[in-house]
């Protein structure tokens, strides 16, 4: 999944070359620089899950945060994760000043799906994917008519077509919450130098990541609390 959502370099890096001018070509290299710097920072968060979850299976990822979300042991990373979300979709754009119509189109289809991507990675790899505590809904929800259906629900789980729908629904919403969260902080804060994104990246970003992938093996290692693969059964 990362080395397929890595293929975007390449294309950004072409469009610069074909457009046939000096300064496209200079803003594709600008911005393929951009997203190899922040691209590393995206796979060592992810390293991180993998270290606590012992596998590379997105389910059993999921299925491993039923006793609690990794956003909350794992809360400066997810934050990491988020701010590198959202420092990766920064681009300038000057690589797509020569292009017109259907290319350019097409480049802002390629930003916006990897927007809902990175979005519902998140959801997965933090916020517990389809998971949802039926128990604290129905409590929350207690005296309402939507506590009342979703009591009802809970009962109906053992239908796998209900407990999919469900379970589609919950992975929607977090990543369409995350989306949200994504745009706005986007469109409110505003854009900074390359050089500081840059800077930001290297120098105060990767060091934190780096440090955690050193911590978290090793508090592992002292609790004796070595992940092994969740039984998916």
């Amino acid at each position: 999944m990362l080395a397929v959502s890595s293929l975007s370099t390449y294309g950004i890096l072409l469009a610069g070359w074909s457009a046939n001018s000096k300064y496209a070509f200079l803003g594709s290299l600008r911005s393929t620089a951009q997203l190899i710097s922040y691209e590393l920072i995206l796979s060592s968060a992810i390293l991180l899950v993998v270290l606590l979850t012992g596998s590379l299976n997105l389910t059993v990822d999921i299925e491993t945060q039923r006793a609690v979300w990794f956003a909350l042991p794992l809360l400066p990373i997810f934050i990491i994760f988020f701010i590198g979300s959202v420092a990766e979709s920064e681009l300038v754009s000057g690589f797509m000043t020569e292009h017109a119509a259907v290319i350019f189109v097409f480049f802002f289809l390629a930003e916006y799906a990897s927007i809902v991507l990175i979005c519902i990675l998140n959801s997965i790899l933090f916020l517990g994917g389809y998971l949802l505590d039926y128990t604290f809904v129905s409590f929350i929800l207690q005296d309402t008519y939507i506590g009342h259906l979703s009591s009802g629900l809970i009962s109906s789980l053992s239908n796998p077509i209900i407990e999919g729908l469900i379970y589609g629904l919950t992975i929607g919403a977090k990543a369409c919450i995350m989306i949200f969260v994504f745009i706005w902080v986007r469109a409110s804060f505003p854009r900074i130098r390359f050089d500081q994104l840059m800077s930001f990246s290297w120098t105060i970003l990767l060091p934190i990541v780096i440090a955690f992938i050193v911590l978290v093996p090793c508090i592992i290692y002292s609790f004796d609390i070595i992940p092994s693969n969740v039984s998916l059964l």
